[in-house]
């Protein structure tokens, strides 16, 4: 089943950005202020790239450098995939799954406008599936009432697991006379 929503409803609206002539210092301490795994990188307040955790592992630390020793330029992910905020959940993950990245910037017309994570989807996956078992839950027990008969001949018990005759339905469970009557 699928089901449509615009990423607009579940992405992270404040999203932390540094300009492309900052320093990778202040990329990191921005990123521990925020408790963030990534930064966006701008150059003249339009997105440009984007700076992950393990961009500073691969291309600072792996390699025993110093943060003075790499610009923000030659550190960040160009270019840039974004997508739009009409764009759907379920192609904004196919999105990612397919470019195997677990960040994507929102952009609309051209502005920065918010971020989506693997962990933002993750969670309204999560949540979805709370509501699909509720709904599911709800509906069986509506069309086992209105299908099932008052009395049924031989079966289990839903209340002791005995196996009798005459099974009534009571308050949406079938139950032997000795249960029914407790």
């Amino acid at each position: 089943m699928e089901v449509k929503m615009p990423i607009k409803e579940i992405m992270t609206r404040d999203v932390v950005t540094v300009d492309i002539k900052s320093d990778v210092q202040r990329l990191a301490k921005k990123m521990l202020v925020y408790d963030v795994g990534s930064v966006i990188i701008t150059d003249k307040k339009q997105p440009v790239g984007i700076v992950t955790e393990r961009d500073i592992v691969r291309k600072i630390i792996s390699k025993n450098l110093k943060p003075d020793d790499i610009s923000i330029r030659e550190l960040m992910s160009t270019p840039l995939i974004t997508i739009g905020t009409g764009e759907d959940v379920t192609d904004t993950m196919q999105k990612m799954v397919k470019m195997e990245i677990r960040r994507l910037p929102v952009v609309e017309n051209g502005k920065l406008v918010g971020i989506v994570t693997d962990t933002d989807l993750i969670a309204i996956s999560a949540e979805m599936g709370n509501i699909f078992s509720d709904l599911i839950k709800m509906h069986r027990e509506k069309v086992f009432s209105m299908e099932v008969p008052q009395n049924i001949n031989r079966g289990i018990c839903e209340e002791c697991g005995d196996n009798v005759d005459t099974l009534l339905l009571v308050d949406g469970k079938l139950l032997c006379e000795s249960c029914r009557e407790t």
